[in-house]
């Protein structure tokens, strides 16, 4: 490796990473390139793969992949399409109102962001409508530390794991309504006023409960000038804090929103 790339200290992922020694206590590190090559870090994919089978929220265009052209010299191109809210994608303050910000206009260094994974499995295993409460975010901060700045917190209900089967993933009752867990809306304003944070993430089709009609969490969180991040994938590797977080949505020009792709840098 040269001296360069050892100097090179993620400029694009240059991260600040926090690990608790304590309750109120914390070792701070940084995480390089050379650590990653080196296989002292991990790259965690917390992306679900594009598909015509994915689930879909009432309304999201779905993906389809077009049969290749093939061209006089051999060369394949193949188009697909799908909506910006498809699978693993970001949402953006413009998806609530015009004149907001647009997925272009996201200043790059807020799409990469100190890690926080909030586990509330044992809550929707009791409780498939659960949302993350106030009581909730301060019971994890006594244990892990204060969830730092510029941090992408993530909610790991156990959802990822019902991605293949749709039915399950929208959870349907017989009246047609969803059952799936979120964040509250006390809960996502206390992170605005309280924390800088870059957004959230979830491994669910919305960061508000499936039951919800108004979506107030939405509004709250795109409202007060944040992303969020919906269909995540993975979220059983990631630590409870001390790794990075790099959401790279499709740059389209004004758009609401974009499908993702969304790593993790996560240290052995």
């Amino acid at each position: 490796m040269t001296p360069g790339l050892r100097r090179f200290r993620f400029t694009a992922l240059a991260l600040l990473l926090v690990v608790p020694a304590a309750a109120h206590a914390a070792k701070f590190f940084s995480v390089s390139l050379e650590d990653v090559a080196a296989g002292r870090a991990q790259v965690v994919d917390l992306t679900h793969d594009l598909t015509d089978r994915m689930p879909l929220l009432p309304g999201a265009a779905p993906f389809a992949l077009h049969p290749p052209v093939r061209l006089p010299d051999g060369t394949g191109l193949t188009t697909f399409s799908c909506g910006e809210h498809t699978g693993t994608h970001v949402d953006v303050p413009a998806h609530i109102g015009k004149g907001l910000q647009t997925v272009d206009e996201i200043a790059p260094v807020r799409l990469v962001s100190q890690g926080v994974v909030i586990d509330v499995r044992m809550r929707v295993a009791a409780n498939p409508d659960y949302q993350l409460t106030l009581v909730d975010l301060e019971a994890w901060e006594k244990q892990n530390g204060r969830i730092p700045p510029r941090a992408l917190v993530i909610l790991n209900t156990g959802w990822h794991q019902r991605w293949e089967n749709a039915d399950r993933y929208l959870n349907r009752d017989d009246k047609g309504l969803m059952h799936f867990p979120g964040f509250s809306v006390e809960a996502l304003k206390a992170l605005l006023r309280d924390r800088d944070i870059n957004g959230v993430g979830i491994d669910t089709a919305s960061i508000d409960p499936g039951l919800s009609t108004t979506f107030d969490g939405t509004k709250a969180l795109l409202g007060g000038g944040r992303y969020q991040v919906q269909n995540l994938d993975n979220l059983d590797l990631l630590p409870p804090r001390g790794f990075g977080v790099i959401v790279a949505p499709l740059k389209i020009s004004r758009g609401a929103g974009a499908p993702a792709r969304v790593l993790a840098i996560v240290p052995r």
